[in-house]
């Protein structure tokens, strides 16, 4: 009787690197679905057999290579807990919608960064064939929301909402050269508050928010991305709260 040792899938590095890409696709995508810039000055293109779009303005395009150049240290470090795209009106500044990206890490992740074994192929991580397979069925599900949600009214644009797993800044943050900082503190109104309020009795309690909807998750087992779509008061008219 023989047997066979499991082969290693991708390294940590090399997830990372997928879904940092994968994240900048889905940015551009979101844009043109959400309607934030007009149909024509996107260009339609194909990532893991799925129809995307990307935007061909140069500014567009220069500030979305930006944000994903200066969160993705984040990733490959561990510490981006969630991305979140807001969608609001240019009139009044409130938003429309959020597109929510929550990420979560392999726990043996601090042991790999300190051996430097985030380039060794890992047991039980998927291969490239089975990742592609994975991210085919997000925006799968990605382009499919557009249908779900409610048109936005208006003209409308949008930010990028960072948060880290320990509350601190980015460490793009720190420029010693006197430059200024890629990432600035976020408006209250853009970000979904954490769980901080306290009841008349002292309590913690969970801050109300619109309902999340959830859309999609991928668990590779070494990094997890999971997608929620918040449609906001501000465009539903709909003051329905969930705790």
């Amino acid at each position: 009787m023989t047997t066979t040792n499991p082969q290693p899938g991708l390294s940590y590095k090399d997830i990372a690197d997928a879904i940092i890409s994968f994240l900048e696709i889905s940015l551009h995508t979101i844009l043109y679905l959400r309607s934030v810039y007009p149909a024509t000055t996107f260009a339609r293109r194909r990532a893991h057999g799925v129809p995307i779009y990307q935007s061909r303005h140069p500014q567009v395009r220069a500030y979305i290579t930006n944000v994903i150049s200066s969160l993705a240290p984040e990733i490959h470090i561990g510490r981006l807990r969630r991305m979140t795209v807001v969608i609001k009106g240019v009139e009044d500044g409130l938003p429309r919608e959020r597109m929510i990206f929550d990420m979560g890490y392999l726990a043996e992740l601090e042991r790999l960064r300190d051996g430097r074994g985030t380039e060794v192929g890992l047991i039980g991580a998927p291969n490239a064939d089975e990742l592609g397979l994975m991210l085919r069925g997000f925006l799968i599900k990605l382009n499919a929301l557009d249908g779900q949600l409610l048109d936005n009214k208006g003209e409308t644009t949008f930010a990028v909402v960072i948060e880290t797993n320990d509350s601190l800044e980015p460490s793009t943050n720190t420029n010693d050269d006197g430059s200024v900082p890629p990432w600035i503190p976020a408006l209250a109104g853009d970000t979904l508050h954490p769980p901080t309020s306290q009841d008349p009795e002292g309590t913690t309690s969970a801050e109300k928010h619109e309902p999340l909807l959830n859309v999609k998750a991928v668990e590779t087992g070494v990094i997890d991305i999971r997608l929620m779509v918040q449609e906001c008061i501000a465009k539903t008219g709909v003051d329905k709260l969930d705790p």
